[in-house]
């Protein structure tokens, strides 16, 4: 799992969608997390990983409203997508609400909800993110995670 410190207002694990041809959608100046230290970080499924979420409660997920699918697979406890881990969990969506003033040409409230069909089981590798009670200052550093590429050309 890829990570990187920036300056955000919150890291919610999300990937944004480009439309440049270079498809320059990295993280990009990240490292590789220590196993299970983002263990609110959740990979969403269709038959093959397309985007990331957070775990915000132990039956809701956050994410992009541009990863909408009408069914989607969520995978917990990942650390390594490639290889079949101890601590994983795959919870089938029974609700995915998108934002209802989703605009996909400015993205505008890209934002998402993805109800699971049963609770997630909470452990040291899936933890539900801890949601801040106001906004953050200006110039806090704030995690964002995911599963891209940490160099522009791919690797």
């Amino acid at each position: 799992m890829k990570c990187l410190l920036l300056l955000a207002f919150i890291g919610v694990a999300v990937a944004f969608p480009t439309f440049a041809e270079d498809d320059d959608d990295k993280i990009v100046g990240g490292y590789t997390c220590a196993k299970n230290s983002v263990p609110y970080q959740v990979s969403l499924n269709s038959g093959y990983h397309f985007c990331g979420g957070s775990l915000i409660s132990s039956q809701w997920v956050v994410s992009a409203a541009h990863c909408y699918k009408s069914r989607i697979q969520v995978q917990l406890g990942k650390h390594n997508l490639e290889l079949t881990e101890s601590t994983e969990q795959f919870i089938n969506s029974a609700k995915v609400i998108r934002h209802s003033g989703y605009s996909a040409y400015s993205l505008d409230n890209d934002i998402m909800l993805i109800k699971l069909a049963t609770p997630a089981q909470l452990s040291n590798a899936v933890q539900t993110i801890p949601l801040p009670t106001s906004c953050v200052a200006t110039g806090t550093t704030c995690l964002i995670s995911g599963w891209g590429n940490t160099l522009s050309s791919g690797s």
